[in-house]
């Protein structure tokens, strides 16, 4: 599904794709925008691919862990008088912690190992001046070249990585003890 979807947004934002067209077309832009030329412009192409592709899955999981959370706490905070953001703070968010933690540490490890989408949208690039290769990119260069001992260090680097801030993560969202 990435790689078409990387697909669909390079020949969308192509020089002559149909955003382009359009801009140009009702007057927004007087020449075509070279989308893929522009570090910043790449950068919010792969940042908006890859909240469109998971954005429905994030919400499915805080929803299931919404649903799961009784009501009856719901009510009875109401009943002594509680406003809604002391019900969101204090009843929400801590039960849905240990979700929101899933969420958080699967998603930093999705997005360093993000490789597909940049890899297609940049032609394997990582253009312009490399700006958008990811870490799995690199690594997979360096395979391709027969780098193995580069490629087997940046496995461990990127074990590394995901390890202290995946720990970052667990200590920012642990609970603390009520005395």
């Amino acid at each position: 599904m990435a790689s078409a979807f990387a697909m669909l947004f390079f020949t969308l934002f192509a020089d002559s794709g149909p955003v382009n067209s359009i801009l140009v077309g009702i007057g927004i832009l007087s020449k075509p925008y070279k989308f893929m030329s522009h570090v910043w412009s790449v950068r919010g192409l792969v940042a908006m691919m890859n909240f469109l592709m998971w954005f429905g899955n994030t919400t499915i999981l805080l929803m299931a862990g919404m649903m799961g959370i009784d009501t009856s706490l719901f009510e009875a905070a109401e009943v002594d008088g509680a406003t809604s953001t002391q019900i969101f703070f204090r009843i929400t968010l801590p039960l849905l912690r240990p979700i929101l933690v899933y969420v958080m540490v699967t998603s930093l490890i999705g997005g360093l190992q993000m490789f597909d989408v940049p890899q297609i949208l940049t032609n394997g690039s990582g253009d312009p001046v490399r700006t958008s290769m990811t870490l799995i990119m690199y690594l997979n260069k360096h395979l391709y070249s027969k780098n193995y001992g580069m490629a087997g260090a940046l496995s461990v680097i990127l074990l590394i990585i995901t390890g202290i801030l995946s720990m970052i993560i667990f200590k920012a969202t642990a609970q603390k003890e009520v005395k």
